[in-house]
């Protein structure tokens, strides 16, 4: 799950400053794909399941929301709902354009990326950090070991820690300010060793992306993912009208505007609706040949088996692979294998489950972060892809 959320950032930023040294200037985003006027989509190619709208309403439940928005894929079948409102004092029904923010699964855009780029020949998994660096950033050698590599940043194996635990610059510095962290982290453990869930390794990840294809990442990640797909409303920068569809956030964890979340739109701070992350999935669930992106983005590569420890991938549920930000989960009974990935934090909890065998997908996002639900709910997704599974064995 995220940490530190772009609203603390703001509060504090007048009286932060980042250290010198690191000549990095960030390019402004313009998206490619601007939000159209809305316009009826064929959202259901394909019948929708049986039974599907009381499964979403019993995910809805279980989670003890004001609010939630819900996708389910289902070979070619989407179905989108929305469900209770959009917040205490807005009695809107949520829908399939509502905005939520997407916390940590931002982590499997940035991913989606990596895995673009690394199919056209950009980058590759084992390219050193240091090679994709800022001009005058530098990664330290760890104690032991090669160096940090984008496998190891999009894995959690890269020895980084969860945050970079420093004073939040004000946005404009925020890559600076990481890159002058990372200068000066001496002696970390060494990489793919353990699994350490990290934050910071995926803002330094999109910032090594930025750097590869010389776009900011936001322009890059809509040039690759977001725009081929029509996702319109995936973004780190919303626009005013993107603004006044968004969920309320959880009342019980303070006010969290809708704001440029640029600065950790890699490890956290995209926005999305149902819609968009319903064709986010029936794109990796496509049929025919898979191709090399999601042969890239789907591999697990890391086994917990091979690890001396791992912390922080056990949320939603034991996993038994890392794979680009992807977690897997081993069959248990009431669902087949799966890849999934959870995140939680400005007053959401999102979760994210596919079975690429079946080519089944459920996206969830509520407004309960203070209810501890995340388990619960994940738990119900992922019976619910064992059900729609078997249902196609039926």
């Amino acid at each position: 799950m995220h940490g530190l959320s772009l609203l603390q950032i703001a509060h504090r930023a007048l009286g932060a400053a980042a250290a010198a040294g690191v000549l990095f200037a960030p390019v402004a985003c313009h998206r490619a794909t601007a939000p159209p006027v809305p316009s009826p989509q064929a959202k259901q190619a394909a019948p929708a399941p049986p039974g599907i709208d009381q499964d979403m309403a019993s995910l809805y439940a279980a989670s003890g929301a004001i609010g939630m928005v819900v996708a389910v894929v289902d070979g070619d079948s989407i179905t989108t709902r929305g469900f209770g409102r959009m917040g205490l004092k807005d009695k809107r029904v949520p829908d399939g354009r509502t905005l939520v923010r997407l916390q940590s699964i931002s982590k499997l855009f940035s991913s989606d990326l990596l895995a673009t780029l690394v199919a056209q020949g950009k980058v590759t998994l084992r390219d050193p950090l240091q090679s994709h660096a800022p001009p005058g950033g530098v990664v330290p050698a760890p104690r032991r070991g090669g160096p940090i590599t984008l496998l190891n940043l999009a894995t959690h194996t890269s020895g980084l820690p969860r945050e970079a635990g420093i004073d939040p610059p004000p946005p404009n510095m925020a890559i600076a300010a990481r890159w002058n962290w990372l200068g000066r982290e001496r002696g970390r453990p060494a990489p793919g060793v353990q699994a350490l869930y990290s934050n910071i390794g995926f803002e330094l990840l999109g910032d090594a992306l930025s750097n590869a294809t010389r776009e900011s990442y936001n322009d890059a990640l809509d040039a690759a993912v977001t725009g081929p797909l029509g996702m319109v409303d995936t973004t780190a920068r919303p626009t005013p009208e993107e603004c006044s569809r968004l969920m309320s956030p959880d009342p019980r964890r303070g006010l969290y505007p809708c704001i440029d979340q640029t600065p950790e739109a890699a490890s956290g701070g995209l926005y999305s609706t149902a819609d968009d992350m319903a064709l986010w999935m029936k794109a990796q669930l496509a049929a025919g040949p898979t191709g090399l992106t999601r042969n890239v983005s789907q591999a697990v590569y890391v086994r917990r088996t091979a690890l001396a420890r791992a912390v922080g991938i056990d949320y939603a549920g034991q996993a038994s692979g890392i794979g680009l930000a992807w977690l897997e989960v081993q069959p248990d009974g009431t669902h087949p294998r799966i890849l999934e990935k959870d995140g939680g934090g400005d007053g959401f909890l999102t979760y994210i489950v596919i079975d690429p065998i079946h080519r089944i997908g459920v996206f969830v996002a509520f407004n309960n972060e203070s209810g501890h639900r995340l388990p619960t709910v994940a738990r119900d997704a992922d019976v619910l892809v064992g059900r729609l599974a078997a249902q196609q064995g039926a």
